[in-house]
Protein backbone atom coordinates (compact mmCIF):
# COMPACT_ATOMS: atom_id res chain seq x y z
CA UNK A 1 0.00 0.00 0.00
CA UNK A 2 1.35 3.40 -0.96
CA UNK A 3 1.86 6.31 1.38
CA UNK A 4 -0.98 8.09 -0.41
CA UNK A 5 -3.37 5.20 0.40
CA UNK A 6 -2.13 4.96 3.96
CA UNK A 7 -2.89 8.64 4.54
CA UNK A 8 -6.37 8.41 3.10
CA UNK A 9 -7.50 5.07 4.59
CA UNK A 10 -6.04 5.03 8.09
CA UNK A 11 -8.81 5.86 10.60
CA UNK A 12 -8.13 8.36 13.33
CA UNK A 13 -8.98 5.91 16.10
CA UNK A 14 -5.97 3.78 15.13
CA UNK A 15 -3.59 6.65 15.78
CA UNK A 16 -1.75 6.63 19.05
CA UNK A 17 -0.73 9.63 21.02
CA UNK A 18 2.89 8.58 20.74
CA UNK A 19 2.95 8.61 16.93
CA UNK A 20 4.78 11.47 15.29
CA UNK A 21 3.66 13.04 12.04
CA UNK A 22 4.99 15.16 9.23
CA UNK A 23 3.14 16.99 6.48
CA UNK A 24 3.77 16.59 2.77
CA UNK A 25 2.26 18.04 -0.40
CA UNK A 26 2.30 15.54 -3.24
CA UNK A 27 1.99 16.91 -6.83
CA UNK A 28 -0.99 15.13 -8.45
CA UNK A 29 0.58 15.35 -11.94
CA UNK A 30 -2.86 15.61 -13.48
CA UNK A 31 -6.47 15.88 -12.41
CA UNK A 32 -7.22 19.39 -11.20
CA UNK A 33 -3.65 20.27 -12.16
CA UNK A 34 -4.75 20.56 -15.79
CA UNK A 35 -7.28 23.22 -14.75
CA UNK A 36 -4.41 25.06 -13.04
CA UNK A 37 -2.33 24.77 -16.23
CA UNK A 38 -5.20 26.13 -18.35
CA UNK A 39 -5.67 29.08 -15.95
CA UNK A 40 -1.93 29.79 -16.08
CA UNK A 41 -2.04 29.66 -19.89
CA UNK A 42 -4.80 32.28 -19.92
CA UNK A 43 -2.86 34.48 -17.48
CA UNK A 44 0.14 34.30 -19.80
CA UNK A 45 -2.02 35.07 -22.81
CA UNK A 46 -3.39 38.23 -21.20
CA UNK A 47 -0.12 39.50 -19.68
CA UNK A 48 2.26 38.75 -22.53
CA UNK A 49 -0.35 39.52 -25.17
CA UNK A 50 -0.90 43.01 -23.71
CA UNK A 51 2.84 43.69 -23.56
CA UNK A 52 3.42 42.32 -27.05
CA UNK A 53 0.60 44.49 -28.40
CA UNK A 54 2.53 47.67 -27.65
CA UNK A 55 4.07 47.65 -31.13
CA UNK A 56 0.56 48.25 -32.50
CA UNK A 57 -0.38 50.66 -29.69
CA UNK A 58 2.68 52.77 -30.50
CA UNK A 59 1.12 53.82 -33.80
CA UNK A 60 -1.62 55.64 -31.86
CA UNK A 61 0.19 56.73 -28.70
CA UNK A 62 3.09 58.51 -30.41
CA UNK A 63 0.95 60.95 -32.44
CA UNK A 64 -1.16 61.71 -29.34
CA UNK A 65 1.81 62.59 -27.13
CA UNK A 66 3.92 64.01 -29.96
CA UNK A 67 7.14 62.51 -28.59
CA UNK A 68 10.21 60.86 -30.10
CA UNK A 69 10.60 57.14 -30.75
CA UNK A 70 13.05 56.81 -27.87
CA UNK A 71 10.58 58.23 -25.34
CA UNK A 72 7.47 56.41 -26.55
CA UNK A 73 9.30 53.08 -26.61
CA UNK A 74 10.05 53.53 -22.93
CA UNK A 75 6.31 53.20 -22.29
CA UNK A 76 6.48 49.68 -23.71
CA UNK A 77 9.91 48.62 -22.48
CA UNK A 78 9.60 49.70 -18.83
CA UNK A 79 6.79 47.24 -17.92
CA UNK A 80 8.65 44.43 -19.71
CA UNK A 81 11.72 45.09 -17.59
CA UNK A 82 9.94 45.87 -14.32
CA UNK A 83 7.93 42.66 -14.28
CA UNK A 84 11.23 40.78 -14.44
CA UNK A 85 12.94 42.97 -11.83
CA UNK A 86 10.20 42.38 -9.25
CA UNK A 87 10.49 38.61 -9.69
CA UNK A 88 12.32 38.03 -6.36
CA UNK A 89 9.85 40.21 -4.43
CA UNK A 90 6.80 38.62 -6.07
CA UNK A 91 8.21 35.15 -5.43
CA UNK A 92 8.69 35.97 -1.76
CA UNK A 93 5.14 37.34 -1.48
CA UNK A 94 3.78 34.24 -3.22
CA UNK A 95 5.59 32.03 -0.74
CA UNK A 96 4.29 34.09 2.18
CA UNK A 97 0.66 34.74 1.19
CA UNK A 98 0.04 32.18 -1.55
CA UNK A 99 -0.09 32.51 -5.33
CA UNK A 100 -3.87 32.90 -5.55
CA UNK A 101 -4.15 36.18 -3.66
CA UNK A 102 -1.07 37.65 -5.39
CA UNK A 103 -2.54 36.92 -8.85
CA UNK A 104 -5.87 38.49 -7.90
CA UNK A 105 -4.20 41.62 -6.51
CA UNK A 106 -1.96 41.82 -9.57
CA UNK A 107 -4.84 41.60 -12.03
CA UNK A 108 -6.82 44.32 -10.23
CA UNK A 109 -3.76 46.56 -9.94
CA UNK A 110 -2.74 46.12 -13.59
CA UNK A 111 -6.27 46.90 -14.75
CA UNK A 112 -6.43 50.06 -12.64
CA UNK A 113 -3.03 51.20 -13.96
CA UNK A 114 -4.16 50.77 -17.56
CA UNK A 115 -7.31 52.78 -16.91
CA UNK A 116 -5.45 55.53 -15.05
CA UNK A 117 -2.90 55.74 -17.86
CA UNK A 118 -5.60 57.15 -20.13
CA UNK A 119 -5.64 60.25 -17.89
CA UNK A 120 -1.94 60.93 -18.53
CA UNK A 121 -1.29 64.49 -19.65
CA UNK A 122 2.20 63.65 -20.88
CA UNK A 123 4.27 60.61 -21.72
CA UNK A 124 6.32 60.78 -18.50
CA UNK A 125 3.18 60.25 -16.45
CA UNK A 126 2.23 57.27 -18.59
CA UNK A 127 5.69 55.75 -18.12
CA UNK A 128 5.21 55.93 -14.35
CA UNK A 129 1.60 54.70 -14.23
CA UNK A 130 1.57 52.10 -17.00
CA UNK A 131 5.28 51.33 -17.13
CA UNK A 132 6.47 51.14 -13.52
CA UNK A 133 3.32 50.42 -11.50
CA UNK A 134 1.69 48.46 -14.30
CA UNK A 135 4.85 46.40 -14.72
CA UNK A 136 4.84 45.52 -11.02
CA UNK A 137 1.27 44.24 -11.19
CA UNK A 138 1.91 42.38 -14.46
CA UNK A 139 4.70 40.54 -12.65
CA UNK A 140 2.30 39.67 -9.83
CA UNK A 141 0.08 37.87 -12.33
CA UNK A 142 2.70 36.23 -14.51
CA UNK A 143 5.20 34.65 -12.09
CA UNK A 144 2.80 33.10 -9.52
CA UNK A 145 0.90 31.38 -12.33
CA UNK A 146 4.15 29.69 -13.42
CA UNK A 147 4.90 28.69 -9.83
CA UNK A 148 1.49 27.06 -9.42
CA UNK A 149 2.02 24.88 -12.47
CA UNK A 150 5.33 23.67 -11.07
CA UNK A 151 3.64 22.98 -7.71
CA UNK A 152 0.99 20.77 -9.30
CA UNK A 153 3.20 18.90 -11.78
CA UNK A 154 6.38 16.85 -11.50
CA UNK A 155 6.73 14.17 -14.18
CA UNK A 156 4.34 15.88 -16.63
CA UNK A 157 5.64 19.39 -15.97
CA UNK A 158 7.13 19.79 -19.44
CA UNK A 159 3.74 19.04 -21.00
CA UNK A 160 1.93 21.39 -18.61
CA UNK A 161 4.39 24.21 -19.21
CA UNK A 162 4.05 23.61 -22.93
CA UNK A 163 0.37 24.38 -22.52
CA UNK A 164 1.25 27.53 -20.55
CA UNK A 165 3.72 28.57 -23.26
CA UNK A 166 0.92 28.36 -25.79
CA UNK A 167 -0.72 31.23 -23.91
CA UNK A 168 2.19 33.54 -24.70
CA UNK A 169 1.98 32.60 -28.37
CA UNK A 170 -1.77 33.05 -28.57
CA UNK A 171 -1.47 36.45 -26.93
CA UNK A 172 1.36 37.51 -29.25
CA UNK A 173 -0.53 36.56 -32.40
CA UNK A 174 -3.99 37.86 -31.40
CA UNK A 175 -3.55 40.92 -29.19
CA UNK A 176 -1.63 43.20 -31.63
CA UNK A 177 -4.34 42.99 -34.32
CA UNK A 178 -6.96 43.47 -31.60
CA UNK A 179 -5.17 46.58 -30.32
CA UNK A 180 -4.93 48.00 -33.84
CA UNK A 181 -8.63 47.39 -34.50
CA UNK A 182 -9.85 48.82 -31.18
CA UNK A 183 -7.67 51.91 -31.20
CA UNK A 184 -8.34 52.66 -34.85
CA UNK A 185 -12.09 52.23 -34.40
CA UNK A 186 -12.65 53.83 -30.98
CA UNK A 187 -9.44 55.66 -30.07
CA UNK A 188 -6.49 54.63 -27.96
CA UNK A 189 -8.15 55.50 -24.63
CA UNK A 190 -11.18 53.34 -25.26
CA UNK A 191 -8.91 50.57 -26.52
CA UNK A 192 -6.91 50.75 -23.31
CA UNK A 193 -10.13 50.44 -21.30
CA UNK A 194 -10.98 47.25 -23.20
CA UNK A 195 -7.56 45.81 -22.41
CA UNK A 196 -8.06 46.78 -18.76
CA UNK A 197 -11.32 44.83 -18.77
CA UNK A 198 -9.58 41.82 -20.29
CA UNK A 199 -6.97 42.05 -17.55
CA UNK A 200 -9.70 41.73 -14.91
CA UNK A 201 -10.42 38.23 -16.21
CA UNK A 202 -7.24 37.13 -14.45
CA UNK A 203 -9.15 37.50 -11.17
CA UNK A 204 -11.12 34.41 -12.15
CA UNK A 205 -8.00 32.57 -13.31
CA UNK A 206 -6.26 33.37 -10.04
CA UNK A 207 -9.25 32.27 -7.96
CA UNK A 208 -9.08 28.86 -9.63
CA UNK A 209 -5.51 28.33 -8.42
CA UNK A 210 -6.14 26.82 -5.02
CA UNK A 211 -3.03 25.65 -3.15
CA UNK A 212 -2.29 21.98 -2.60
CA UNK A 213 -3.40 20.72 0.80
CA UNK A 214 -0.66 19.01 2.82
CA UNK A 215 -1.19 15.44 3.95
CA UNK A 216 -0.21 14.01 7.29
CA UNK A 217 2.21 11.09 7.24
CA UNK A 218 3.17 9.06 10.28
CA UNK A 219 6.88 8.77 11.00
CA UNK A 220 7.76 5.09 11.17
CA UNK A 221 10.70 3.72 13.13
CA UNK A 222 12.19 0.29 13.56
CA UNK A 223 13.01 -1.08 17.01
CA UNK A 224 15.69 -3.60 16.09
CA UNK A 225 19.18 -3.13 14.82
CA UNK A 226 20.24 -4.22 11.37
CA UNK A 227 23.27 -6.36 10.78
CA UNK A 228 24.36 -3.64 8.34
CA UNK A 229 24.09 -0.50 10.44
CA UNK A 230 25.11 2.86 9.05
CA UNK A 231 27.00 4.88 11.60
CA UNK A 232 25.90 8.49 11.96
CA UNK A 233 28.55 10.51 13.76
CA UNK A 234 27.36 12.80 16.54
CA UNK A 235 29.96 15.41 15.72
CA UNK A 236 28.48 16.10 12.28
CA UNK A 237 27.46 19.78 11.98
CA UNK A 238 23.88 20.83 11.41
CA UNK A 239 22.53 20.35 7.90
CA UNK A 240 22.30 23.68 6.09
CA UNK A 241 20.25 22.16 3.29
CA UNK A 242 17.29 21.50 5.57
CA UNK A 243 17.69 23.90 8.42
CA UNK A 244 17.36 20.96 10.86
CA UNK A 245 19.60 20.53 13.86
CA UNK A 246 21.68 17.39 13.57
CA UNK A 247 21.16 16.69 17.28
CA UNK A 248 17.38 16.60 17.09
CA UNK A 249 15.51 13.32 17.04
CA UNK A 250 13.79 14.06 13.70
CA UNK A 251 16.85 14.30 11.51
CA UNK A 252 15.98 11.23 9.45
CA UNK A 253 12.32 10.95 10.30
CA UNK A 254 10.83 11.61 6.90
CA UNK A 255 9.33 8.69 5.00
CA UNK A 256 9.28 8.63 1.20
CA UNK A 257 6.39 10.22 -0.64
CA UNK A 258 5.96 7.18 -2.91
CA UNK A 259 6.64 3.63 -1.81
CA UNK A 260 7.10 2.48 -5.38
CA UNK A 261 10.22 4.62 -5.54
CA UNK A 262 11.72 3.62 -2.18
CA UNK A 263 10.32 0.12 -1.53
CA UNK A 264 9.59 -0.86 2.06
CA UNK A 265 11.18 -4.27 1.63
CA UNK A 266 14.56 -2.70 1.01
CA UNK A 267 14.69 -0.63 4.18
CA UNK A 268 17.83 -0.79 6.25
CA UNK A 269 17.89 0.07 9.93
CA UNK A 270 19.99 3.01 11.00
CA UNK A 271 20.90 3.48 14.68
CA UNK A 272 20.53 7.05 15.78
CA UNK A 273 21.59 8.78 18.97
CA UNK A 274 23.49 7.23 21.84
CA UNK A 275 22.71 5.72 25.22
CA UNK A 276 19.35 4.37 26.43
CA UNK A 277 17.30 6.57 24.14
CA UNK A 278 19.01 5.32 21.00
CA UNK A 279 16.48 4.63 18.24
CA UNK A 280 16.65 2.92 14.90
CA UNK A 281 15.52 4.67 11.70
CA UNK A 282 14.56 3.03 8.43
CA UNK A 283 16.25 4.17 5.25
CA UNK A 284 16.29 2.69 1.82
CA UNK A 285 19.22 0.96 0.18
CA UNK A 286 17.32 0.39 -3.05
CA UNK A 287 19.49 2.95 -4.78
CA UNK A 288 22.61 4.95 -4.16
CA UNK A 289 20.79 8.24 -4.33
CA UNK A 290 18.23 7.26 -1.70
CA UNK A 291 20.89 7.82 0.95
CA UNK A 292 21.31 11.35 -0.27
CA UNK A 293 17.59 11.99 -0.14
CA UNK A 294 17.42 10.92 3.50
CA UNK A 295 20.48 12.78 4.74
CA UNK A 296 19.99 15.96 2.77
CA UNK A 297 16.23 16.33 2.22
CA UNK A 298 13.07 16.01 4.24
CA UNK A 299 9.95 14.59 2.67
CA UNK A 300 7.72 16.18 5.29
CA UNK A 301 7.80 19.03 7.77
CA UNK A 302 6.17 19.51 11.16
CA UNK A 303 4.22 22.61 10.10
CA UNK A 304 1.50 22.10 7.45
CA UNK A 305 1.74 25.76 6.42
CA UNK A 306 5.38 25.36 5.40
CA UNK A 307 4.53 22.16 3.54
CA UNK A 308 2.12 24.13 1.33
CA UNK A 309 4.52 26.96 0.48
CA UNK A 310 5.43 26.42 -3.21
CA UNK A 311 8.74 28.31 -3.25
CA UNK A 312 10.25 25.92 -0.71
CA UNK A 313 10.61 23.51 -3.61
CA UNK A 314 13.96 23.74 -5.36
CA UNK A 315 12.37 23.41 -8.77
CA UNK A 316 9.37 25.69 -8.20
CA UNK A 317 10.65 28.11 -10.85
CA UNK A 318 12.02 25.45 -13.16
CA UNK A 319 9.87 25.29 -16.30
CA UNK A 320 12.00 23.03 -18.47
CA UNK A 321 12.05 19.29 -18.97
CA UNK A 322 14.17 17.26 -16.57
CA UNK A 323 14.79 14.77 -19.37
CA UNK A 324 17.14 17.34 -20.89
CA UNK A 325 19.18 17.80 -17.69
CA UNK A 326 22.49 16.17 -16.87
CA UNK A 327 21.36 14.43 -13.69
CA UNK A 328 24.83 14.25 -12.16
CA UNK A 329 24.96 18.03 -12.08
CA UNK A 330 21.51 18.78 -10.72
CA UNK A 331 21.33 16.83 -7.47
CA UNK A 332 18.27 14.93 -8.70
CA UNK A 333 17.76 11.55 -7.09
CA UNK A 334 15.49 8.60 -7.68
CA UNK A 335 12.50 10.29 -6.06
CA UNK A 336 11.55 13.39 -8.07
CA UNK A 337 9.43 14.83 -5.27
CA UNK A 338 12.02 14.29 -2.56
CA UNK A 339 14.55 15.97 -4.85
CA UNK A 340 12.38 19.05 -5.02
CA UNK A 341 12.22 19.80 -1.31
CA UNK A 342 14.55 22.55 -0.19
CA UNK A 343 15.33 24.68 2.85
CA UNK A 344 12.16 24.44 4.97
CA UNK A 345 12.16 26.00 8.45
CA UNK A 346 10.74 24.03 11.36
CA UNK A 347 7.76 25.55 13.16
CA UNK A 348 6.47 24.06 16.38
CA UNK A 349 5.23 26.82 18.68
CA UNK A 350 2.97 29.73 17.75
CA UNK A 351 5.93 32.08 18.04
CA UNK A 352 7.95 29.97 15.66
CA UNK A 353 5.00 29.84 13.27
CA UNK A 354 4.94 33.63 13.11
CA UNK A 355 8.66 33.68 12.56
CA UNK A 356 8.25 31.03 9.88
CA UNK A 357 5.70 33.19 8.04
CA UNK A 358 8.17 36.07 7.97
CA UNK A 359 10.94 33.75 6.83
CA UNK A 360 8.70 32.49 4.03
CA UNK A 361 9.15 35.89 2.39
CA UNK A 362 12.66 36.76 3.57
CA UNK A 363 14.24 33.40 2.67
CA UNK A 364 13.10 33.51 -0.95
CA UNK A 365 13.95 37.19 -1.43
CA UNK A 366 17.41 36.62 0.02
CA UNK A 367 17.98 33.51 -2.07
CA UNK A 368 16.91 35.12 -5.34
CA UNK A 369 19.14 38.17 -4.88
CA UNK A 370 22.26 36.27 -3.79
CA UNK A 371 24.92 37.53 -6.20
CA UNK A 372 27.42 34.96 -4.94
CA UNK A 373 25.97 32.69 -7.65
CA UNK A 374 28.09 34.73 -10.09
CA UNK A 375 31.18 33.01 -8.70
CA UNK A 376 30.07 30.18 -10.93
CA UNK A 377 31.87 31.03 -14.18
CA UNK A 378 29.20 29.46 -16.36
CA UNK A 379 26.44 31.43 -14.66
CA UNK A 380 28.49 34.63 -14.97
CA UNK A 381 28.83 34.08 -18.72
CA UNK A 382 25.09 33.44 -19.05
CA UNK A 383 24.24 36.66 -17.19
CA UNK A 384 26.67 38.74 -19.27
CA UNK A 385 25.32 37.11 -22.43
CA UNK A 386 21.78 38.04 -21.41
CA UNK A 387 22.82 41.66 -20.93
CA UNK A 388 23.57 41.81 -24.65
CA UNK A 389 20.86 39.47 -25.96
CA UNK A 390 18.03 41.25 -24.13
CA UNK A 391 19.10 44.55 -25.70
CA UNK A 392 17.84 43.14 -28.99
CA UNK A 393 15.20 40.65 -27.79
CA UNK A 394 12.26 43.08 -27.67
CA UNK A 395 13.27 44.92 -30.84
CA UNK A 396 10.99 42.96 -33.23
CA UNK A 397 8.15 43.03 -30.70
CA UNK A 398 8.27 46.79 -30.20
CA UNK A 399 9.50 48.08 -33.56
CA UNK A 400 8.60 45.65 -36.33
CA UNK A 401 5.15 47.14 -36.98
CA UNK A 402 6.50 50.70 -37.01
CA UNK A 403 9.35 49.61 -39.27
CA UNK A 404 6.89 48.20 -41.79
CA UNK A 405 4.64 51.29 -41.62
CA UNK A 406 7.25 54.08 -41.50
CA UNK A 407 10.08 52.66 -43.59
CA UNK A 408 8.31 50.28 -45.97
CA UNK A 409 4.96 52.13 -46.14
CA UNK A 410 2.88 49.03 -45.37
CA UNK A 411 -0.74 49.70 -44.31
CA UNK A 412 -1.26 49.67 -40.55
CA UNK A 413 -3.81 46.86 -40.59
CA UNK A 414 -1.53 44.69 -42.69
CA UNK A 415 1.56 45.55 -40.67
CA UNK A 416 0.07 44.17 -37.44
CA UNK A 417 -0.23 40.78 -39.15
CA UNK A 418 3.56 40.62 -38.87
CA UNK A 419 3.20 40.23 -35.11
CA UNK A 420 0.72 37.42 -35.66
CA UNK A 421 3.33 35.65 -37.80
CA UNK A 422 6.02 36.33 -35.21
CA UNK A 423 3.85 35.01 -32.36
CA UNK A 424 2.81 31.85 -34.22
CA UNK A 425 6.38 30.92 -35.15
CA UNK A 426 7.63 31.80 -31.67
CA UNK A 427 5.08 29.42 -30.16
CA UNK A 428 6.10 26.67 -32.56
CA UNK A 429 9.75 27.32 -31.71
CA UNK A 430 9.13 26.93 -27.99
CA UNK A 431 7.40 23.60 -28.55
CA UNK A 432 9.90 22.30 -31.10
CA UNK A 433 13.10 23.29 -29.28
CA UNK A 434 12.51 20.72 -26.52
CA UNK A 435 12.35 17.64 -28.80
CA UNK A 436 15.22 19.01 -30.90
CA UNK A 437 17.38 19.30 -27.78
CA UNK A 438 16.75 15.61 -27.03
CA UNK A 439 18.38 14.55 -30.31
CA UNK A 440 21.67 12.74 -29.52
CA UNK A 441 24.81 14.92 -29.61
CA UNK A 442 22.79 18.14 -29.54
CA UNK A 443 21.52 19.06 -26.08
CA UNK A 444 19.84 22.18 -24.72
CA UNK A 445 22.99 24.34 -24.69
CA UNK A 446 23.96 23.70 -28.31
CA UNK A 447 20.44 24.13 -29.65
CA UNK A 448 19.94 27.31 -27.62
CA UNK A 449 23.24 28.84 -28.72
CA UNK A 450 22.87 28.04 -32.40
CA UNK A 451 19.32 29.41 -32.61
CA UNK A 452 20.21 32.50 -30.56
CA UNK A 453 23.06 33.22 -32.97
CA UNK A 454 20.66 32.65 -35.88
CA UNK A 455 18.16 35.07 -34.35
CA UNK A 456 20.88 37.73 -34.30
CA UNK A 457 21.66 37.11 -37.95
CA UNK A 458 17.99 37.32 -38.93
CA UNK A 459 17.57 40.57 -36.99
CA UNK A 460 20.49 42.12 -38.85
CA UNK A 461 19.06 40.93 -42.18
CA UNK A 462 15.70 42.50 -41.29
CA UNK A 463 17.29 45.89 -41.92
CA UNK A 464 17.41 44.95 -45.61
CA UNK A 465 13.72 44.03 -45.90
CA UNK A 466 12.06 46.00 -48.71
CA UNK A 467 8.40 44.91 -48.68
CA UNK A 468 5.77 43.11 -46.62
CA UNK A 469 6.84 39.65 -47.82
CA UNK A 470 10.46 40.04 -46.75
CA UNK A 471 9.29 41.49 -43.42
CA UNK A 472 7.03 38.47 -42.93
CA UNK A 473 9.94 36.12 -43.60
CA UNK A 474 12.00 37.90 -40.97
CA UNK A 475 9.11 37.71 -38.47
CA UNK A 476 8.77 33.96 -39.05
CA UNK A 477 12.48 33.05 -38.86
CA UNK A 478 13.31 35.38 -35.99
CA UNK A 479 10.20 34.36 -34.02
CA UNK A 480 11.24 30.72 -34.25
CA UNK A 481 14.95 31.26 -33.59
CA UNK A 482 14.55 33.50 -30.53
CA UNK A 483 12.11 31.11 -28.82
CA UNK A 484 14.71 28.83 -27.14
CA UNK A 485 16.15 31.86 -25.36
CA UNK A 486 13.11 31.51 -23.10
CA UNK A 487 12.21 27.82 -23.35
CA UNK A 488 15.64 26.14 -23.19
CA UNK A 489 17.61 28.56 -21.03
CA UNK A 490 16.14 27.14 -17.78
CA UNK A 491 17.69 23.77 -18.66
CA UNK A 492 21.01 25.39 -19.49
CA UNK A 493 21.06 27.31 -16.20
CA UNK A 494 20.05 24.24 -14.19
CA UNK A 495 22.83 22.20 -15.79
CA UNK A 496 25.33 24.88 -14.80
CA UNK A 497 24.38 25.59 -11.19
CA UNK A 498 22.41 22.50 -10.18
CA UNK A 499 18.85 22.23 -8.97
CA UNK A 500 19.93 23.19 -5.44
CA UNK A 501 20.77 26.74 -6.53
CA UNK A 502 18.38 27.12 -9.44
CA UNK A 503 16.06 29.48 -7.54
CA UNK A 504 19.01 31.79 -6.82
CA UNK A 505 20.18 31.64 -10.44
CA UNK A 506 16.66 32.40 -11.71
CA UNK A 507 16.32 35.44 -9.47
CA UNK A 508 19.70 36.91 -10.39
CA UNK A 509 19.08 36.25 -14.09
CA UNK A 510 15.76 38.13 -13.81
CA UNK A 511 17.64 41.15 -12.45
CA UNK A 512 20.08 41.19 -15.38
CA UNK A 513 17.32 40.65 -17.92
CA UNK A 514 15.07 43.27 -16.37
CA UNK A 515 17.56 46.14 -16.52
CA UNK A 516 18.60 45.51 -20.12
CA UNK A 517 15.00 44.92 -21.27
CA UNK A 518 14.22 48.47 -20.18
CA UNK A 519 17.16 49.91 -22.13
CA UNK A 520 16.95 47.96 -25.42
CA UNK A 521 13.89 49.45 -27.20
CA UNK A 522 14.62 53.09 -26.20
CA UNK A 523 18.16 52.76 -27.59
CA UNK A 524 16.67 51.45 -30.83
CA UNK A 525 14.30 54.43 -30.82
CA UNK A 526 17.19 56.82 -30.30
CA UNK A 527 18.90 55.47 -33.41
CA UNK A 528 15.63 55.86 -35.30
CA UNK A 529 15.38 59.50 -34.18
CA UNK A 530 18.95 60.17 -35.30
CA UNK A 531 18.90 58.34 -38.64
CA UNK A 532 15.18 58.66 -39.49
CA UNK A 533 15.00 54.93 -40.31
CA UNK A 534 15.03 51.66 -38.38
CA UNK A 535 17.93 50.19 -40.38
CA UNK A 536 20.62 51.05 -37.83
CA UNK A 537 18.35 49.91 -34.99
CA UNK A 538 17.92 46.41 -36.41
CA UNK A 539 21.60 46.11 -37.32
CA UNK A 540 22.73 47.08 -33.83
CA UNK A 541 20.02 45.02 -32.13
CA UNK A 542 21.00 41.95 -34.13
CA UNK A 543 24.67 42.55 -33.35
CA UNK A 544 23.87 42.62 -29.63
CA UNK A 545 22.08 39.26 -29.88
CA UNK A 546 25.08 37.79 -31.73
CA UNK A 547 27.47 39.06 -29.05
CA UNK A 548 25.20 37.55 -26.40
CA UNK A 549 25.30 34.21 -28.19
CA UNK A 550 29.11 34.25 -28.11
CA UNK A 551 29.06 34.48 -24.31
CA UNK A 552 26.67 31.53 -24.21
CA UNK A 553 28.99 29.59 -26.51
CA UNK A 554 31.71 30.21 -23.93
CA UNK A 555 29.74 28.27 -21.31
CA UNK A 556 30.80 24.97 -22.88
CA UNK A 557 34.48 25.78 -22.30
CA UNK A 558 34.09 25.63 -18.52
CA UNK A 559 33.41 22.54 -16.46
CA UNK A 560 30.28 22.41 -14.35
CA UNK A 561 31.10 23.39 -10.80
CA UNK A 562 29.75 20.89 -8.28
CA UNK A 563 29.36 21.34 -4.56
CA UNK A 564 32.32 19.58 -2.87
CA UNK A 565 30.62 19.05 0.49
CA UNK A 566 27.68 17.16 -1.00
CA UNK A 567 29.93 15.15 -3.28
CA UNK A 568 31.99 13.99 -0.29
CA UNK A 569 28.87 13.11 1.69
CA UNK A 570 27.51 11.07 -1.22
CA UNK A 571 30.76 9.13 -1.58
CA UNK A 572 30.88 8.42 2.15
CA UNK A 573 27.25 7.26 2.13
CA UNK A 574 27.89 4.92 -0.78
CA UNK A 575 30.93 3.44 0.94
CA UNK A 576 28.96 2.80 4.12
CA UNK A 577 26.21 1.01 2.20
CA UNK A 578 28.20 -1.04 -0.28
CA UNK A 579 31.34 -1.95 1.69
Amino acid sequence: MSVRDTIEKKPLEQETEHEEYEYVTVPPDGGFGWVIALAAMLCNMVCDGTLFAFGAMKLFLQPHFGCSDMVILMVGSVPCGVYLLVGPIVSGLSNRYGCRIIIIIGSIGASICMMLSTLSQNVSTMIIIYGIFGGIFFGMVYLPSIIMVSFYFEKKRAIANGLVTAGTGIGALSFPPLAEFLMKSFGWKQGMFVFAGIMLSCILFGAIMKPLKPRRVAIKRAITESKFPIEIHCDRPSLPATGIDSNTDDIHAAPPAYDNIIPNKNFMSVPQGTGRDSRIRQISVSSRTSITSITEHRVGVSDPENASRPLYKKDALFTGSKQQLHLSHTSLNSNPYVASITNIPEAVTQTKKKQSAIRAFADILSAMTDLSILKNKQMLLICIGNIFSMLGYYLPIMCLVSFAVDDLHVAEGRATILMTIFGACNTFGRFASGPIALIPHLGALRVHNFLLYSAGIFTVLAAYAYNFTTCALFAAFCGFAIAPHMSLLPNVVCDCVGLDRYTTAFGVLCLFRGFTSILGPPLAGLLKDLTKTYVASFVLGGAMIIVGSFFHFGVSFFKTETQPEKAVELVEAEKEVYV
